[in-house]
């Protein structure tokens, strides 16, 4: 049996159900789903303690510090800009918390012009673990954000699965409870 076989019905029909439009967000001009979103999903869907997210590698790809003007015009400040990328693993696990399924994936995040060369590493660190980890969820269809990688769209890009017994959930948005 495959993953998608040992999830609940419950399961399969989040998954394979619609996005609620309230959870996208646009930054920049894209569409995308923050990582705290991200983690609350894989919370509800697989249990707090049914899903764990790995960081497989971490490197420093740059770090430059310059001089800048203060925006009030009062002095100098040394201004820090650092690029992480991230590579990580996200693992779902069954009921009895046995890995079932895992994906694999990289980002990158940056920090700019920080005034603290720790905020600016921290700030880009953990940018580029929250970009990794939505990248990994994403292989989990439209609850993650799969149908915003067309052009923002909503519409479901997966609505059933070929998987004997899966299901097809083809549903509005799935409600959101506090």
């Amino acid at each position: 049996m495959g993953p998608l076989g040992q999830l609940t019905d419950k399961q399969r029909a989040a998954l394979l159900g619609r996005i609620n439009p309230d959870r996208v967000k646009e930054l920049k001009g894209m569409a995308h789903l923050e990582a705290w979103d991200i983690r609350r999903v894989l919370n509800k869907i697989f249990g707090i303690c049914g899903w764990d997210f790995e960081v497989a590698e971490t490197e420093l790809v740059y770090h430059h510090s310059e001089e800048k003007k203060r925006r009030n015009g009062d002095g100098t400040y040394l201004a820090h800009t650092v690029v992480y990328r991230v590579t990580g693993r996200l693992i779902l696990k069954d009921q009895y918390g046995y890995p079932i399924a895992h994906f694999d994936d990289g980002a990158a995040g940056d920090a700019t012009n920080q005034p603290s060369v720790g905020d600016a590493h921290d700030m880009a660190l953990k940018t580029a673990m929250s970009q990794a980890l939505k990248r990994t969820a994403v292989n989990l269809g439209d609850q993650f954000g799969l149908s915003l990688y067309n052009d923002g769209s909503l519409h479901p890009t997966v609505v059933a699965t070929l998987v004997p017994d899966a299901g097809d959930y083809t549903r509005e948005p799935v409600e959101e409870s506090a």
